[in-house]
């Protein structure tokens, strides 16, 4: 009897003990899966990205869905990006939506968006608002720009090299030949005898109108052009095939749709600036406010890979000439 009271004893200290034990464990766990929750929601910054073009291959609208992929991948942060945004009224609704699911940074994919951005970031100061290109006013306004110009330069010296006819075009999505002269300034400087023709489509994406403006330049004997559309290219690329003509091409290293005729891209990779933009929000001081100049080294811009038109010799002397700037022993006038 004394016996079976003493096991008995020691079955509810056993028993007491085993809940004091389960019970801490799952207070415990309980702690660490609300602090990993927290630092979850603290640490996935809700990020709103607008373009007002198309969501197609070799679009700008492109361009904006790879810096969502590459942001996404590397920082901790949950994006929405709207599409084809191409009105004021749109813009607006957009923003207004953004904040209403908690954006605390929207980007503009493109300088069309800084008015709308100054309109609403003074009713905004918790959001920062930041365009690709453009201009800013408010602390809480930041524009992450490149200049692609020091490129261009050497575009126009590998179409120097390869032109035939003495007559090299530039085909621009909209009118900024005074704002961006390196292509033709390079061109004077490596070949002054060249005949340069300038043409712009007055539209990233009008396929019909850019080869329209390329047949007219392909009458007047031009035999190069640098193309700096961005869904129209294709087209340009397929007409230059069919005329034995070569192609400076833009954005992407577009070699794939024509190797024999593409002689090398201006790369444009802005879904890097993307990923500036991101270093900066999440670094020790935040995204600075007013303009921020990319360089060469954010790698948002570049020359892809020469084609086989030219000679290694030819690719070696445009190397040196490339070297001979970022040093600055080569300065264009």
């Amino acid at each position: 009897m004394q016996q079976s009271k003493q096991l008995r004893l020691i079955g509810i200290i056993t028993l007491i003990v085993g809940i004091v034990i389960i019970g801490t464990i799952l207070y415990k766990t309980k702690g660490i899966i609300s602090d990993a929750a927290a630092n979850y929601f603290v640490g996935n910054t809700k990020v709103s990205i607008i373009t007002s073009d198309v969501l197609v291959d070799q679009s700008w609208g492109s361009l904006a869905y790879k810096g969502k992929l590459k942001i996404e991948e590397m920082f901790p942060v949950d994006v929405t990006l709207y599409s084809e945004i191409d009105t004021e009224k749109r813009m607006k609704k957009t923003i207004e939506t953004a904040i209403k699911e908690g954006s605390k940074l929207i980007i503009g994919h493109g300088r069309e968006f800084s008015d709308v951005f100054t309109e609403v970031a003074e009713q905004n100061p918790d959001i920062h608002f930041i365009t690709i290109h453009g201009d800013s006013k408010y602390p809480n306004q930041s524009v992450y720009t490149f200049d692609q110009g020091e490129i261009e330069y050497f575009a126009a010296l590998a179409s120097s090299v390869v032109t035939k006819s003495n007559k090299i075009a530039l085909i621009d999505a909209f009118d900024a030949r005074e704002k961006n002269p390196e292509f033709e300034t390079g061109l004077k400087y490596y070949k002054p005898e060249a005949m340069f023709y300038y043409r712009y489509v007055d539209s990233r994406d009008d396929g019909e109108k850019a080869v329209q403006i390329f047949r007219e330049l392909i009458n007047e004997g031009v035999d190069v052009v640098y193309s700096k559309g961005n869904s129209y290219n294709r087209e340009i690329i397929n007409l230059a095939k069919k005329e034995d003509i070569h192609v400076i091409g833009y954005l992407d290293d577009q070699s794939y749709m024509g190797k024999d005729h593409v002689v090398t891209s201006v790369l444009n990779d802005v879904s890097q600036a993307y990923v500036a933009i991101m270093e900066d929000y999440f670094s020790e001081d935040g995204i600075p406010h007013g303009k921020v100049m990319l360089g060469a080294n954010h790698g948002v811009y570049g020359l892809a890979p020469f084609g086989p038109m030219l000679t290694e010799e030819e690719k070696e002397m445009i190397k040196k000439e490339m070297e001979k700037y970022e040093k600055g022993k080569l300065v264009f006038p």
